[in-house]
């Protein structure tokens, strides 16, 4: 988990799941306010720290600015999560510069989540949609699964 400093606090948490929601909830935001996203992956694959610090190095080449109380853009999670947290001042112009310099960085494990959004983006809820589909197929087999256990103990 991330570890803010001692002197802030969370204001606000939304969930978010493609990069167009965070682009548009940083246009929601006042100028100058601290994000923290959390980017979480399937694992912490080999060489996961070394991709988190030449994150880091590149955002700061890039100029993006880090929080006053902190002096860090991209921190691996340091309970060894596979998760990533770019804390940054927020502008709506940098979160499109801070996605292409992470694509191009954690591309693999990126690319693995494309295609939900892709699915998602085309045909909205549709992901939802399968998921509830899978839950009532198990719940299903669970179904005609139970009589026959029960009838086989008696």
């Amino acid at each position: 988990m991330f570890r803010l400093p001692p002197n802030l606090s969370v204001g606000g948490q939304y969930q978010v799941v493609t990069p167009g929601d965070v682009a548009a909830l940083e246009e929601q935001l006042p100028p100058r306010s601290r994000i923290l996203v959390k980017l979480s992956f399937a694992e912490r694959y080999e060489g996961f720290v070394e991709d988190c610090e030449k994150a880091e190095e590149a955002l700061k080449e890039a100029g993006i600015p880090v929080w006053p109380e902190y002096d860090r853009l991209v921190t691996p999670d340091p309970d060894g999560e596979p998760v990533a947290w770019v804390s940054y001042v927020s502008s709506p112009a940098w979160w499109t510069i801070i996605l292409l310099i992470l694509g191009g960085i954690f591309l693999l494990p990126i690319l693995a989540a494309i295609p939900m959004w892709i699915v998602d983006w085309l045909f909205p809820g549709l992901i939802d949609l399968i998921s509830t589909l899978v839950v009532m197929g198990i719940m299903f087999g669970f179904m005609m699964i139970m009589p026959k256990m029960l009838k086989g103990g008696q």
